[in-house]
């Protein structure tokens, strides 16, 4: 029927290193005397698992049909064939971490990729599954769940662990979607700045030493050019009897201008042209 609710992830929650405000929420919660939930934040991406008739699947936060849907969907087909049909509670969503190293590297390494069952979702309010039944739902499914803690929230807060993204708070609220808080680890955020970095340079043509050197050369150029000229002509001809192929890098930044666009430029043709020697000797 029309306006049905077919299935309904998480709300959109943030972690407290985005949203310092958060905690205040939090700390209303606890002076009503609503003590969070403290589970594992695991490193992956969310997943939705969806019904529509005889039509069901995964969906990433996206998309039906992304790498990670068509990766989740095809995990939970083989799962369904080696341990039965899913025993779901009714108007409940399940929603997964999706961990698929292939698809997507992760900061932190797990031993094997697959779906790690987070909980279920009310379809009407947002509210979150029990936990006793979800533990009971998880046993009947044969799927792995997030770990629990029984951490506080100023414990979680000040815990820090190399092995683990971090934490997720929720505070339950009858009848309402619940206030969640993701609690990232220190180690976790600085790995993965490295990560990211790393990966760039990894996937990156860009040879990040030889624009180095070009920049400190350039630098160089133009401080012995201020001192000698003031006429743009007297410049052009300086830059140009020391080392024409930098000229352009000195005028941007002699002109306050993005020079960095020049120097890769610069960079990119000498990679070229020794890529074009490499396969002239290999021919």
């Amino acid at each position: 029927p029309e306006g049905e609710i077919v299935a309904r992830p998480f709300e959109k929650f943030f972690s407290v290193d985005q949203m310092p405000p958060l905690l205040d929420e939090a700390e209303h919660q606890e002076s009503l005397g609503n003590k969070p939930v403290i589970t594992e934040k695991v490193n992956g991406c969310l997943g939705t698992f969806w019904k529509y008739g005889i039509h069901w699947g995964i969906a990433s936060k996206g998309s039906f049909h992304s790498p990670h849907a068509a990766f989740a969907t095809k995990w939970m087909e083989q799962h369904i064939e080696q341990h039965g049909k899913l025993v779901l509670p009714d108007g409940y969503t399940p929603v997964f971490e999706i961990i698929c190293q292939e698809v997507q590297p992760h900061v932190i390494k797990y031993e094997h990729d697959g779906l790690v069952l987070l909980n279920f979702i009310n379809n009407e309010t947002g509210e979150e599954l029990d936990r006793s039944n979800t533990v009971l739902y998880a046993q009947k499914n044969t799927l792995q769940r997030t770990r629990w803690t029984a951490l506080s929230l100023d414990e979680a807060l000040k815990e820090d662990n190399s092995s683990y993204e971090g934490y997720v708070a929720t505070y339950n609220i009858p009848g309402q979607v619940p206030l969640k808080l993701k609690i990232k680890f220190p180690t976790f955020l600085k790995n993965r700045k490295l990560f990211y970095e790393e990966l760039k340079r990894k996937e990156s043509p860009r040879n990040d030493t030889k624009y180095a050197e070009i920049f400190n050369e350039a630098s160089a150029l133009l401080r012995d050019a201020l001192v000698y000229c003031t006429r743009r002509s007297e410049f052009a001809e300086f830059f140009i009897k020391r080392n024409p192929e930098l000229a352009p890098v000195c005028f941007a930044m002699l002109d306050e201008r993005d020079h960095k666009n020049v120097i890769w430029k610069i960079v990119e043709r000498e990679n070229s042209s020794k890529a074009g020697r490499i396969t002239g000797e290999e021919a």
